[in-house]
């Protein structure tokens, strides 16, 4: 089954989806696609977690978003014409094993003349994605970086499926330097902010992994700022 927007469509509708596309598979590290690659490829996010990025004053990377599964990578691959003028525009990469639908221009136009439903939910996966732009710009702008790692961590505990009882370790290994990708900071921050939850109960820390222990409490930072720990 495919996911997000697409998971909604028949199973035919599917089936001839995967048909009209081809596998593509990246380690931990691997590169999508860069900026200045002609966009010629639309890609579902059909495994793994992807990171888009462009590169700032200095060389430094500036994270643009994080994508899970069911999102669309390569928008600019859905214009008339787009292979021959515009590109990506930007860095796409791999986080951990990641697997993507590679769909080509003209196999998506013939695909959604046939099934008008897979270009249905083609824009509202978009539409999902806009929404979730939107939402990190404001977040960036509104929330202080504790409040946004508590987010962040909240949203890993929905998609590994939620709580099941009073702690939750997430399965996936997860780097303080994705963390940092993934609320806009630095891995610095990261691991003091971690550190400071660890004291407050709120977690717990191992290698590359980290076990929830107070979804109220990190419900509670998610809403306003840390204050002082209690001396």
């Amino acid at each position: 089954m495919l996911p997000g927007a697409f998971a909604s469509l028949p199973a035919e509708v599917q089936a001839q989806l995967t048909a009209a596309g081809r596998s593509g598979r990246w380690g931990r590290g691997g590169l999508i696609f860069h900026p200045d690659d002609p966009a010629e490829t639309l890609h579902l996010l059909t495994r793994g977690t992807v990171r888009l990025y462009r590169l700032g004053s200095g060389a430094r990377e500036v994270t643009l978003d994080v994508h899970v599964p069911g999102a669309l990578l390569g928008a600019p691959a859905l214009l008339p014409g787009s292979g021959q003028s515009a590109t990506y525009g930007m860095y796409a990469e791999a986080m951990d094993e990641v697997e993507t639908l590679q769909l080509g221009q003209g196999a998506l136009h013939r695909l959604f003349g046939q099934q008008p439903a897979a270009l249905l939910a083609l824009t509202e996966q978009l539409t999902r994605q806009t929404r979730g732009v939107q939402e990190r710009l404001s977040g960036l702008v509104f929330l202080e970086v504790s409040q946004r790692l508590a987010l962040a961590l909240l949203a890993l505990a929905e998609r590994e499926g939620g709580w099941d009882g009073p702690a939750l370790a997430l399965r996936d290994r997860i780097s303080h330097q994705d963390l940092a990708h993934a609320v806009g900071s630095t891995r610095e921050t990261i691991t003091k902010l971690l550190g400071d939850f660890r004291a407050r109960g709120l977690l717990d820390l191992g290698y590359r992994r980290i076990v929830l222990t107070d979804r109220a409490g990190l419900e509670q930072a998610a809403r306003q700022p840390l204050g002082p720990l209690d001396s």
